[in-house]
């Protein structure tokens, strides 16, 4: 497994599992990194006991420049000279154009927009009454020259923030968690929907996570389930689900999105996946998996009582739901 380094993201979930005591084999499977990265992560920078995402941070980009320090920035008259122009609410394009102009041809007097910002990224950590004067608060800039856009790729997400409040409560049918099983190897795939009250499960089978297939494989599932039956779905950031709003017509409801790394945010439909698991194990491929064979699965999962259903199954439940909501 390639590393790479930890993002705010990975670091603020770290913080939140630790503190709900998850342990390091699952929070290396959400974030997807190995479980020994974890450890170390989390003991580098735990203080009295505690691991701080904040401080994690910023401890590690301290690191970071310990470690291979830009020379310019040893430049004292330099560095003052371009915080003297950002306080001032100068881009650190225009303090980078300006210093050609102000100093031709003292090269030890200018310095590139690329260098200006890794300063002053650093001076925030210790200043943070500098993010003012950034043009977009201190909003972080892309690497130059990177690739593309790993995070953020799927537009016009709607958050659960946004979410109506009483889908918290799983107080009404209707309110779905969707989500993609992988098989070994990246060899097919399940899509899973499953019903927030009634724990009802609704699953197809997928040859790629192509999101055109996911939809059209939506669009056939849901069509035996009422009009009232299906408020909204919320599922997570996976690509699969970048046609969100065709997926929302398909099954007649509105889709948001949990926060990245936050699975806790679908905590039913992950544990339903468990569920899944236990007919198609992980490293199983399911590039030849029939519908035959996941609807007989399914058919196990939703007719096996639930502790949290008073021992009703989650069919029981579901139907009793119809059956309310066409009288």
């Amino acid at each position: 497994m390639p590393y790479n380094h930890f993002t705010t993201d990975e670091r603020d979930f770290l913080q939140s599992a630790l503190i709900m005591k998850l342990d390091t084999a699952t929070i290396a499977r959400i974030i997807g990194k190995h479980r020994s990265t974890i450890y170390r992560e989390a003991k580098r920078n735990t203080t009295n006991g505690y691991y701080v995402a904040s401080r994690a941070q910023t401890k590690a980009v301290e690191r970071r420049y310990a470690t291979k320090p830009l020379p310019k920035q040893g430049n004292k008259t330099l560095m003052q000279d371009i915080k003297r122009r950002f306080i001032k609410d100068h881009s650190p394009e225009q303090i980078a154009g300006r210093l050609k102009i102000d100093y031709p041809g003292q090269k030890n007097r200018h310095a590139s927009t690329e260098l200006i910002y890794q300063y002053l990224y650093r001076c925030v950590l210790t200043e943070p009454n500098l993010k003012v004067h950034f043009r977009q608060g201190q909003k972080k800039r892309n690497k130059r020259l990177s690739g593309k856009d790993k995070r953020g790729c799927i537009p016009n997400r709607t958050f659960i923030d946004e979410r109506p409040a009483v889908v918290d409560q799983k107080s009404r049918l209707g309110d779905w968690e969707g989500d993609t099983i992988e098989g070994g190897g990246k060899k097919g795939y399940i899509a899973t929907f499953v019903d927030r009250k009634t724990k009802f499960l609704i699953a197809y089978p997928l040859p790629t996570k192509a999101t055109l297939g996911l939809v059209k494989g939506a669009k056939h599932a849901f069509m035996r389930i009422p009009k009232g039956a299906v408020k909204t779905l919320t599922v997570d950031n996976g690509k699969e689900f970048a046609a969100h709003s065709q997926l929302g017509m398909a099954i007649g409801g509105d889709v948001f999105f949990a926060h990245p790394y936050h699975s806790w945010e679908r905590g039913l439909n992950e544990h339903t996946n468990g569920l899944v698991r236990q007919y198609f194990p992980k490293k199983m491929p399911l590039n030849t998996l029939t519908k035959v064979e996941l609807d007989k699965a399914v058919k196990r999962i939703n007719n096996r009582p639930r502790k949290s259903l008073d021992y009703q199954t989650p069919r029981e439940v579901f139907n009793q739901e119809l059956f309310a909501l066409q009288t």
